[in-house]
């Protein structure tokens, strides 16, 4: 008997029902009479709708399993079984952690061999032209030779002796000292190409012959050696004051990087414009690891002018 809150007392008749009794053996609603159940046979339309399912549940399967197949087969095992690239140039250099084999693009300037035109030795005969002085530039601060002129950056304008260059003539030059008697130089001239030689060659072919000779000079070669690295290079049309024109420029690194204390690598530039009076050409060589030079030297280039 259990007590409700309050004290009070629930009733005897108010108790659970009593289950002894026979009725107790079987289950609500289920005649007692009534025998086991015997399922009879599927009918034909269930198997036909079992046969379906089972068919679809394969079918899906398959797909399924070519699908991955095919995914493994252009990833996983592609790696692993094509042959490797006919242009790749392996190394042994592997980057941080093992991960991944460098493989150089031979087409990059830094790694690809420099072009032909810069041979140590030149193509053309170098041949040096009779001299003939420049003329006077057109104001204070400037440089002339043939029909083109430079403004000197602040730091140069000392002058140069300008000597003879092979195919130039009215040769001017100024200087900036690097170290010692090593210095940047530009020089203007007139282009010159003897009829032996066939004449001028078109300003393409007359800046390589110039640029060739100029960087295998005995002043200069000296210092480069017989075998230096090559970077950087170009050959390429441009415009300078409104003319057509041609470079071909390239950084020559030394050899003995101890000739000098300062220095160990100079940009030779060629550059041949086709003025109205005939070709005028720049032929320099400046201080590649001197930024100051550098920025000299574009500020050079920016500054020509093509003198009638």
């Amino acid at each position: 008997m259990r007590q409700e809150p309050g004290g009070e007392q629930r009733p005897p008749g108010s108790g659970l029902p009593d289950f002894s009794g026979s009725s107790s053996d079987a289950l609500p609603g289920v005649d007692p009479d009534h025998g086991p159940t015997t399922l009879g046979a599927p009918s034909e339309r269930a198997l036909r709708r079992s046969r379906t399912t089972m068919l679809a549940v394969i079918g899906g399967s398959v797909v399924l399993l070519a699908v991955i197949a095919l995914i493994l087969s252009q990833t996983v095992f592609r790696s692993a079984l094509d042959d490797p690239d006919p242009t790749a140039f392996p190394t042994d250099e592997r980057s941080a952690g093992g991960r991944s084999e460098y493989v150089p693009d031979p087409q990059e300037p830094e790694i690809a061999p420099p072009p032909p035109i810069f041979t140590q030795a030149p193509t053309t005969e170098c041949t040096v032209p009779e001299h003939q002085p420049a003329a006077p530039p057109s104001a204070p601060g400037k440089v002339r030779g043939g029909d083109l002129e430079y403004t000197s950056p602040q730091t140069w304008g000392h002058g140069w002796p300008t000597g003879t260059l092979p195919y130039l003539t009215e040769i001017g030059a100024d200087a900036r000292n690097v170290e010692g008697n090593w210095y940047s130089v530009v020089n203007l001239g007139r282009v010159t190409f003897g009829e032996e030689e066939g004449g001028y060659p078109g300003r393409e072919n007359a800046a390589v012959a110039i640029f060739q000779c100029y960087a295998t000079t005995s002043g200069v070669i000296e210092f480069f050696g017989e075998t230096p690295e090559v970077t950087d290079y170009r050959s390429e049309a441009l415009t300078v004051d409104g003319e057509h024109a041609w470079i071909v420029q390239a950084t020559y690194h030394f050899e003995d990087p101890e000739k000098l204390e300062t220095s160990s690598a100079s940009i030779v530039t060629s550059i041949v414009v086709e003025t109205p009076n005939g070709p005028s050409a720049l032929a320099s060589d400046v201080a590649a690891d001197r930024p100051e030079h550098v920025q000299d030297l574009e500020s050079i280039i920016a500054s020509l002018d093509v003198i009638e």
